[in-house]
């Protein structure tokens, strides 16, 4: 007696897993690292927001770069340095722009309008996405390096260090612990205005 045919399954982790399972969730592209315990980004989630919005619409240039970025948010998750803070895939948002625009200008050199316009619109698209995220501005930040280095200088002996006032700003308590801010301008600030507070007489 002929039986119906079965699913194929794969072992992964602790779990039988049907491929055909594996596979919707891979072309899908919406899995958030699973085994993390800490919750997705606001910007992911806003991620996969569009990207439903973007399959309603057939906005293909919006697919193409959300898809794009899932895919490189999902690959990262198995690796030794998972994607998991806005800051993190504003850093991958970028390196795309950076990708489309150099594109944009081969196919520019190489007489290809179609292929111009696809990528300004991708760049368009990564460009909005960056743009929704709002991190704390250098003028903010530096006012409070300078209130900071200010008061460390009250109470630390000798002349300070770039990781001491880092340290004090970034600590679970510190005046800019859990602030969305891109930590090399952060650090930027600090070596300024450190060295700006040694040239004064």
């Amino acid at each position: 007696m002929a039986t119906a045919p079965m699913a194929r399954t794969l072992f992964v982790g602790e779990r039988n897993i049907c491929a055909r399972c594996l596979r919707r969730g891979a072309a899908q592209g919406l899995r958030w690292n699973s085994s993390s315990s800490t919750a997705p980004s606001a910007l992911f989630s806003k991620i996969k927001g569009d990207l439903k919005a973007a399959m309603r619409a057939k906005d293909t240039a919006r697919l193409s770069v959300l898809r794009g970025t899932i895919s490189e948010i999902n690959q990262a998750a198995s690796g030794t340095n998972p994607i998991k803070t806005d800051m993190q895939i504003l850093a991958l948002l970028r390196k795309r722009k950076a990708a489309s625009e150099a594109a944009a200008k081969e196919a520019q050199e190489a007489g290809r309008p179609e292929l111009v316009e696809k990528q300004e619109k991708e760049v368009a698209v990564v460009d909005e996405l960056v743009g929704a995220v709002n991190i704390m501005g250098a003028s903010e930040m530096r006012t409070i390096v300078r209130s900071t280095i200010q008061a460390l200088k009250g109470t630390a002996p000798g002349e300070l260090k770039l990781g001491v006032v880092l340290k004090e700003l970034l600590k679970p308590d510190g005046q800019l612990a859990d602030q969305l801010l891109d930590k090399k301008v952060l650090a930027e600030l600090v070596k300024e205005e450190l060295t700006s507070k040694q040239d004064r007489p």
